[in-house]
């Protein structure tokens, strides 16, 4: 994938994490890498193909979490910020233990 495609690629995990209500920080806790790293992707830098990979898949669980638990249904954006965060990350405990 090319430099270009790649920030393609990006700003839609970009739009899918505003959607989702979530934080930058949030979003690298999730996947599994530094803010630092995660910032790094936003700004356009390269996404290592280990990392391509744990994105790939946490976007999946967050695209069917979208879809399963209607994220974010009203009662979730009634939330402050850390209480969605803390049940989000419920949510994907289950995935884990699949």
């Amino acid at each position: 994938m090319t430099n270009e495609e790649t920030q393609k690629w990006f700003s839609k995990v970009e739009e899918l994490r505003k959607h989702m209500m979530l934080t930058n920080s949030n979003m690298a806790e999730i996947i599994g890498v530094s803010r630092m790293t995660y910032y790094s992707w936003v700004k356009g830098k390269p996404i290592r193909e280990k990392n391509f990979k744990k994105v790939q898949a946490t976007l999946r669980k967050l695209l069917d979490i979208m879809t399963k638990h209607d994220w974010p249904k009203p009662s979730i954006i009634a939330l402050d910020q850390s209480h969605r965060f803390e049940i989000l990350k419920d949510i994907l405990k289950e995935y884990e233990s699949v």
